[in-house]
């Protein structure tokens, strides 16, 4: 009997439970559970007759056909065992009940899996959306991070550009690194219905990787294997991998969809190595981390020049130091955008050089057509690109489109639901379409999440002054700098704040420490106009703009819609700044939100 069923269905299904028949394994929410043959073997078939009484005789001419002496005492042991793996009690069983002096009943619904069954919901709904949760470094060296987080990274890169999923981004995804995980809570929380969860190790040139695929909501494991390769063998390892989860997902592929998925970037592990390693440092978005992460994409060029992610990761990193207000744009963004152009010339389906190419264009020629058609490429290419919409959600923020920010703005939010960074652009897009009440509201449900969040102060003290409220924005804006000591462009914004309230000399007094700054590091002139407007100084607000023009500022992307620039709106010279950057003279519409 248990042969004929083995041979026509894979396993069972009970409560978190399943007994997987091939692996001869009962799993709990997808983790393994230890039990030892005869109770496993009891619990088999139970299962096979879930309703009815399996008699005391049965199991002994199934189970102990050669026992007579001690069969008592060993089904009871075995029926104990088995009821612990469980959690179940004989005085109250929600699983195994017992008929006295006759035998045993399985209780619970069960749920049978064949070899054919898909993977559906008993609903009908269709296992549409996974997380790909951080890897597990197995070693415990900290050395090794840049790996499991690196592998985590690549199948989140594969898998977000098959079609008929949904992909959890990256900033979501390792914010459960390190944390033991509910299946069934996680899914509530991302709503997403599968979860792959990995661990690795690498002992010299050889590398370990374990994977499992786990219904989320139930918790069910519906595979899972084993990897032991060469770490020259990595890209044949994440390709099977990418490939088991299409299969089992059942997703409809072309031959396009399925040669993106065994598109390998390079042949050279090393440059592969390095360019994880980059990614790594990039990531932890600091002044020495962009360093140590252009170090890396170089050492990668240099082993593989045809190696086309080392560029995007170089051209991403340039683009920060602008941003951040670190380097002069006019040094860095020109060479974000040859590395960009270099890694579409080697590879044009790369959504991200797309979207860093896109932002280059934006921020740095304001060239907003191609900038569009340059966004639009990445997403086409990656729909699932959470950053890409992201930006191009700034992009249409900048130009006064503020519904059609909000829904990529929400479509970002969809794919990466926990990113602080994306939470608090809501806010700012919110600020820049004058909605300052529902920006400000935005700001405080993201400090909820990390109430340590400098940006998120920035973005709430911004709302509070256009609301009339300077003394709260000015706490925010101190509490902002606690968490960003030194930044420009928040010093500059305390500033603007205290000319607003009138306290003249405490913005003055910030005017001379952007001035001191700016003897040994660079100061975006955009930060010198803001201070000057809080003050009321037309003339310097406008001649700091016309500097921050010629030096092709990235913050002045912002002119069109940032309310601290309302005090010079009309003057003549601002509107030929407009003209210069291709942008419309006219204010755009906003939400009446300021008291003043």
């Amino acid at each position: 009997m248990v042969e004929e069923v083995s041979r026509s269905i894979r396993g069972f299904r009970f409560g978190v439970f399943e007994l997987d028949l091939q692996a001869r394994e009962l799993r709990r929410r997808g983790l393994k559970v230890r039990l030892q043959q005869k109770p496993l073997q009891i619990l088999e078939l139970l299962l096979e007759r879930a309703g009815e009484v399996v008699t005391r005789k049965d199991l002994r001419e199934k189970l102990w056909p050669d026992t007579f002496v001690g069969f008592d005492r060993s089904l009871n042991t075995a029926v104990n065992s088995l009821r612990r793996a469980l959690g179940d009690s004989p005085a109250n069983p929600r699983f195994v009940e017992t008929r006295s002096r006759y035998g045993y009943r399985f209780i619970a619904p069960v749920d049978t899996t064949s070899w054919t069954a898909g993977l559906h919901a008993k609903n009908g709904q269709t296992l549409d959306s996974i997380a790909v949760l951080p890897f597990q470094n197995l070693g415990g060296d900290p050395e090794m991070e840049y790996l499991s987080d690196g592998i985590t990274e690549s199948l989140i890169h594969t898998l977000s550009q098959l079609p008929e999923i949904r992909v959890m981004a990256r900033t979501t995804v390792f914010r459960y690194k390190g944390k033991e995980i509910d299946p069934q809570m996680l899914a509530h929380d991302l709503n997403v219905r599968a979860l792959l969860m990995g661990r690795m190790m690498q002992r010299g040139d050889l590398l370990t990787i374990g994977v499992e695929l786990v219904d989320a909501l139930k918790g069910w494991r519906l595979w899972g294997e084993q990897y032991n390769r060469k770490f020259s063998s990595i890209f044949e390892v994440q390709e099977e991998i990418s490939k088991e989860i299409s299969e089992k997902l059942r997703l409809r592929l072309t031959a396009d969809e399925k040669k993106r998925l065994s598109k390998r970037y390079t042949t050279n592990a090393e440059a592969y190595q390095d360019y994880l390693k980059g990614r790594y440092y990039w990531n932890k978005m600091t002044e020495e981390g962009l360093n140590r992460g252009i170090a890396y994409f170089e050492r990668a060029i240099r082993q593989d020049p045809a190696f086309a992610l080392p560029y995007a990761g170089l051209s991403d990193s340039y683009a920060l130091f602008a941003f951040f207000g670190i380097r002069p744009s006019r040094e860095v963004m020109p060479k974000a955008e040859k590395a960009a152009r270099k890694a579409l010339e080697m590879d044009n389906t790369l959504a991200e050089a797309h979207a860093s190419l896109a932002g280059i264009l934006k921020s740095f020629h304001w060239n907003w057509e191609e900038a569009t058609q340059e966004y639009k490429q990445a997403l086409e290419l990656n729909p699932n690109y959470a950053t890409a919409h992201r930006w191009y959600a700034g992009f249409l923020a900048a130009l006064g489109r503020s519904k059609e920010a909000a829904r990529e703005m929400e479509r970002a939010r969809e794919l990466d639901p926990l990113s602080l960074v994306i939470n608090m652009e809501v806010a700012w897009n919110l600020y820049m379409a004058r909605d300052h009440v529902r920006a400000a509201e935005q700001a405080l449900k993201t400090l909820e999440v990390e109430s340590q969040f400098s940006p998120a102060y920035h973005v709430m003290g911004l709302a509070y002054e256009q609301m009339g409220k300077y003394p709260e924005a000015i706490a925010a804006f101190q509490r902002a700098q606690q968490g960003s000591v030194g930044n420009p462009i928040g010093l500059a914004t305390l500033g603007y704040a205290y000319g607003r309230a009138n306290r003249k000399p405490e913005a003055r007094k910030i005017l001379g420490e952007l001035r001191t700054q700016a003897q040994h590091s660079y100061i975006p002139p955009y930060a010198y106009s803001i201070v000057y407007l809080g003050l009321g100084d037309k003339d310097q607000g406008l001649k700091w703009l016309a500097t921050a023009y010629d030096e092709r500022d990235v913050w002045l992307i912002w002119i069109l819609c940032d309310p601290r620039l309302d005090l010079i709106r009309q003057e003549s010279a601002f509107k030929d700044l407009l003209r210069q950057m291709n942008l419309p003279t006219v204010s755009p519409p906003s939400v009446n939100n300021r008291n003043t």
